[in-house]
């Protein structure tokens, strides 16, 4: 059995630059977090959509939406499948 991990593919160095930064403009990002070739998911355009959705509505309804905290302060998970912030304190 092959268990491949995104995580770990996301974060390739060869394939990413700053792969540990975040950073939203980045060019040509070929991540592979809605799969690839025949496991490409069918709801990427819905997800896609409904992100841009989300964070325009929030960028409006809150101009001044910054972190709270320093990007060295904001707590990942650890030991999961999904990367990110455990949480992330924001202000307006």
């Amino acid at each position: 059995m092959v268990a491949a991990s995104l995580i770990a593919a996301n974060h390739d160095p060869e394939v990413v630059a700053d792969p540990q930064e975040m950073d939203f403009g980045r060019p040509d990002n070929k991540h592979v977090a809605f799969g690839h070739g025949t496991h490409f998911c069918l709801g990427v355009h819905l997800a896609r959509a409904e992100l841009r959705v989300a964070l325009d509505s929030l960028a409006r309804r809150f101009p001044g939406l910054r972190p709270a905290v320093a990007p060295s302060e904001i707590p990942w998970r650890k030991n999961s499948l999904f990367h990110g912030p455990s949480e992330l304190p924001v202000t307006w």
